[in-house]
């Protein structure tokens, strides 16, 4: 299991939780659930909590517990504490979140007719998102390219790129450039499909087990039916058109 996605979703738990987190992982190029994990918090603490258990219960089953990737989201709480645990893995945030969030300033800066109707700033902006492929020391030169000769409201979409995604710490995250797995959208399309399957937001704590209980025995018999060979295998990039 070298590669993890991580992610949360909100609506099938009940009222006193705040998330229901699963860590899903590979096998044989089916991402498949492993973990699953209610929260009452979305603090550090409860995430190093987690960890810490995973990291115990691999010990007493001798277990290799050291991803090489975990894909996540930019949330400010998680990354620390992968990082405090598993400070050799390498922390990919999901490149789809990346343009969602940008796409999402560009709304606020009242951008997103100009982006529908003006193939120029169309252009530029889809390009300022391209940067994320090339090399992390090419990033800079080619975001100040694109920047120059903007005004107004463009010019504002780019100091806030500037000053969100490419501090040091923050753009090796969001970059992909030679990462074949780039998003967590398998990961979410599962959260998608709990969802449907509940029926209802804030199930209640039976419900939720019993659903639960269901979706791992469907996911251990995908499980044996990958590694005899019986099951199609899907591609596994999560590879994302430029948004």
């Amino acid at each position: 299991m070298r590669t993890w996605g991580i992610d949360g979703t909100f609506k099938v738990v009940p009222q006193w939780y705040q998330q229901l987190f699963t860590i899903h992982a590979f096998v044989a190029s089916k991402l498949v659930p492993a973990v699953y994990c209610l929260c009452t918090g979305k603090d550090i603490g409860t995430y190093g909590y987690i960890f810490q258990a995973l990291i115990d219960k691999a010990a007493v089953l001798e277990v290799d517990l050291n991803p090489d990737t975990i894909i996540c989201d930019f949330e400010t709480a998680l990354i620390p504490a992968i990082r405090g645990y598993f400070p050799n893995t390498r922390v990919q945030g999901c490149y789809f979140y990346f343009c969602q969030t940008v796409h999402r300033r560009v709304g606020e800066l009242g951008l997103k007719t100009r982006y529908r109707t003006e193939e120029q700033t169309k252009r530029k902006i889809r390009i300022l998102l391209a940067t994320a492929f090339l090399p992390v020391p090419q990033v800079d030169t080619g975001v100040s390219l694109l920047e120059a000769g903007t005004t107004g409201t463009l010019a504002a979409l780019f100091q806030y790129f500037r000053q969100e995604w490419m501090t040091d710490e923050r753009l090796p995250l969001w970059n992909v450039h030679n990462v074949n797995i780039r998003t967590n959208n398998h990961l979410e399309g599962w959260h998608n499909r709990l969802n449907r399957k509940a029926g209802k937001g804030h199930n209640g704590l039976y419900e939720l087990l019993q659903l639960l209980i269901a979706e791992q025995g469907v996911m251990d018999t995908l499980i044996q039916q990958v590694l005899s060979g019986n099951a199609t295998v899907v591609d596994k990039t999560g590879k994302q058109g430029l948004c």
